[in-house]
């Protein structure tokens, strides 16, 4: 070894904007590089997904979701996907991934 020591690099959230088209923008930084995360259709695979869940776990009427979601709920889960999405390219392996994907926001629009 040589005395170097390597830097763990992490991955932070920059900024999250919505498009024009609805699509999530979520720009993330690891190092000296950025990188954005497009989500077309996101608010409905979050609803989709928690209104499943919250039935199969706890049982919940669609009421009972709906009121939940209009309350705040909305906003938590949303949240709670960013954070999550963060910490999956906070993996190297993932981030390379990322930067290696081969479509624009103009393909995703199309």
């Amino acid at each position: 070894m040589n005395g170097l020591v390597e830097k763990k690099l992490t991955t932070k959230l920059v900024n999250v904007k919505e498009s024009q088209a609805g699509e999530l923008i979520i720009k993330m930084r690891r190092g000296n590089e950025e990188n954005e995360y497009a989500w077309a259709g996101y608010r409905a695979d979050i609803y989709d997904a928690e209104l499943e869940f919250r039935q199969s776990e706890f049982g919940w009427t669609q009421d009972q979701f709906d009121k939940y979601w209009d309350n705040g709920g909305e906003e938590k889960e949303i949240k709670r996907e960013i954070n999550a999405t963060v910490e999956i390219y906070n993996d190297e392996m993932m981030w390379e991934e990322l930067k290696n994907m081969e479509w624009s926001r103009e393909n995703l629009l199309c």
